[in-house]
């Protein structure tokens, strides 16, 4: 009787996929989600996080993977050309900021301040200079809590026709999939890159959050609290669905767990 059978001209080697590919003369680092129940491949560029994200059924080939992109390569170039830059945090950007253009400086102390020039605000970021990017994050994530904190107070005095739920807490983050949230125990959550957009369209959001209060639900009555909190919300709303995904193209990409 022979020996174990060998069946190693069976085996297929596994080439790995590429990291990162490039697209529109940037690198997009790859992220696979192998998806139970998906039957096809799909591909995304994500202008959250800079990323590539394929979602593949389980047993699809890297090899197949791979064909899908390079098919599909062309395609991709022209999305990722037609996204809007990414403004970076560091020293002399520039950045939307309430209707305004924000400049970034460098300072030799350690605190931040916030000056109002002919030019516009000013905030010029004290520490480490490696340290910059996440301290313009923080004070803009500080500017933002304060500012909605007193958009909510004015549209919920509006809202008091409409007998609303009393605000429990204003809570500012970094959402990626909405700018605002309601909870059933009046808990308002908003997106901090709100502060980016026209001083309009962060009031439109908080009266549009504060509204739930009242219905929490969109149904018509609901949009009708809207109007009347307040009453260039549908321009507000229009600007938003135009040009909020651009708002997530300034800072540096977010990258990690449910991004």
């Amino acid at each position: 009787m022979g020996g174990p059978l060998n069946l190693g001209f069976l085996t297929r080697k596994r080439e790995p996929l590429p990291e990162i590919w490039r697209f529109g003369d940037a690198d997009w680092p790859l992220v696979l989600t192998r998806r139970p129940g998906t039957r096809r491949i799909t591909l995304r560029l994500c202008a959250v996080s800079d990323t590539l994200r394929i979602v593949a059924p389980p047993r699809t080939s890297l090899a197949d993977i791979r064909r899908i992109v390079d098919q599909h390569s062309a395609a991709l170039d022209t999305q990722a050309r037609a996204l809007p830059p990414r403004v970076a945090f560091a020293d002399g950007a520039t950045l939307p900021y309430l209707g305004q253009t924000l400049r970034i400086a460098q300072g030799s102390g350690l605190r931040n301040t916030w000056t109002e020039t002919p030019k516009g605000p000013l905030l010029t970021v004290g520490g480490r200079p490696e340290h910059l990017p996440r301290r313009v994050r923080d004070a803009l994530i500080r500017q933002a809590e304060a500012t909605l904190k007193s958009a909510v107070d004015d549209a919920f005095a509006r809202a008091e026709p409409f007998s609303p739920r009393p605000v429990a807490t204003v809570r500012v983050g970094d959402t990626r999939g909405r700018w605002g949230s309601c909870a059933s125990d009046g808990t308002l959550r908003f997106s901090w890159r709100i502060i980016l957009a026209p001083p309009e369209v962060l009031h439109y959001l908080a009266a549009h959050e504060v509204a739930h209060l009242a219905e929490m639900n969109h149904s018509p009555r609901f949009w009708d609290v809207v109007a009347a909190i307040d009453p260039n919300a549908k321009s507000a709303r229009a600007w938003l669905k135009r040009h909020g995904s651009g708002l997530h193209r300034v800072g540096p990409p977010l990258r990690g767990k449910g991004v």
